[in-house]
């Protein structure tokens, strides 16, 4: 072992030639690259399908109980729900809240514009801190009043076309028989950042003026929203909601309303797979390489040490042990800068994206403490069985062709 690891010195570490060294260290570059792309992607991936669902399941909640109908309207159709039939949705797993909810669509008017936009209805016991992370200007509308709250939060997007500030009035046009018309205080304006998927912006406003424009009865709702512990949650859970509704309701998750956009969150777990796969591939041929160039520029020196009665097991390991140090050593330099750059664009946004295209405004980060460790472990673990090749290749060496070669 005192030989094998002196030769290793020799032969990874205290390299004489300019070329073992060049080699040596193209390798270690080649296997950080591989590990910085890796955990890099993992992270961009994980971040995108945990930000981007946030957004949506903030501002619909995780499924959504409303009449089955195959209309897309943003007029619903009204119903109620018993005190009991409430209480036993509140009671599936991972249930955090429901509120009641109802959508209208208007017409916003000043003097010199107008915009068609939507506006969603929601009562005191609509939690607002969601929305409230959103808000760009102003405060969050009070809806616990006696009197139904003229107070709405307006989207960005509608207060810029219109040229709205907080405490404006706003003037909205409901087309009905009869028409009818509202005025409403601004009292915030909010951001979402989805607003690309909406066929239309979304103001908030008191449930009860949507309740009164429509004619419905005080207990009655558009849609229960109703928000989860978990996102995993989802789908289990809407399931056991529909066995529990009658006939005339359905419970439809947010991946129900927008599946293209779920769809495309999805894709990006294949696209992680193949990346990960072409860089370990990258990684372990760099490395594979380096050791072939260095075995075929030491044959003599391998062939004088078969001559001389050395097992080829301890000359195999001397290779293997050099690369299992340029592997070491790359993933180390490569784990530094992945976390490096881990923490730049968690805390300064270096890289920017289009908030309207991506849903984001910046490219968003996430990686677990297990899965960092998991995909080192694979990495070096791919490494070390590539190293098989190189081990092969000196078992085929003899000692008298090695001897002269040149």
């Amino acid at each position: 072992m005192s030989l094998i690891r002196f030769l290793f010195k020799r032969l990874a570490i205290d390299q004489g030639n300019h070329l073992s060294r060049l080699v040596v260290r193209i390798a270690i570059a080649g296997v950080a690259t591989g590990i910085v792309v890796i955990l890099a992607a993992s992270a961009i991936v994980n971040g995108f399908q945990q930000s981007i669902p946030v957004k949506f399941t903030g501002f619909w909640g995780h499924i959504q109980v409303s009449k089955l109908e195959m209309s897309q309207s943003f007029e619903q159709r009204p119903f109620s729900l018993r005190l009991d039939e409430l209480e036993s949705l509140q009671q599936n797993e991972g249930v955090e809240w429901m509120a009641p909810t109802a959508t209208k669509a208007g017409i916003a008017r000043t003097d010199e514009a107008f915009e068609g936009f939507v506006l969603k209805g929601v009562d005191s016991s609509y939690r607002l801190d969601f929305l409230a992370s959103c808000l760009t200007q102003g405060k969050m509308p009070a809806f616990s009043t006696e009197e139904a709250s003229n107070e709405m939060l307006l989207p960005q997007s509608v207060a810029r076309k219109l040229e709205l500030k907080v405490g404006d009035k706003l003037q909205c046009f409901f087309i009905q028989e009869p028409p009818r018309a509202r005025v409403f205080t601004i009292s915030g304006i909010y951001k979402l950042g989805i607003e690309g998927e909406f066929s239309k912006p979304y103001a908030i406003i008191d449930l009860r003026h949507i309740v009164k424009l429509n004619g419905w009865s005080d207990d009655e709702m558009g849609s229960l929203e109703v928000h989860l512990s978990k996102f995993e949650q989802m789908q289990p859970t809407a399931y056991a909601m529909s066995e529990q509704l009658d006939a005339r309701l359905e419970a439809y998750t947010v991946q129900d309303l927008y599946p293209n956009l779920f769809g495309w969150l999805q894709l990006f777990d294949l696209n992680k797979q193949v990346l990960m796969i072409i860089m370990l591939l990258v990684a372990g041929i760099n490395m594979v390489s380096a050791l072939f160039i260095l075995i075929l520029e030491r044959t003599q020196t391998i062939g004088l040490f078969k001559a001389m009665g050395m097992q080829t097991r301890s000359i195999s390991a001397l290779f293997v042990l050099t690369g299992a140090y340029i592997s070491g050593l790359g993933m180390l330099i490569g784990n530094v800068l992945a976390l490096t750059f881990y923490w730049l664009q968690t805390q300064f946004s270096i890289i920017k994206l289009d908030e309207a295209s991506y849903y984001v405004s910046a490219v968003p980060l996430s990686i677990g403490l297990e899965e960092w460790l998991l995909l080192n472990v694979a990495t070096f673990a791919s490494c070390v069985v590539l190293l098989l090749l190189p081990a092969l290749a000196i078992a085929r060496i003899r000692p008298v062709e090695a001897i002269r070669f040149q």
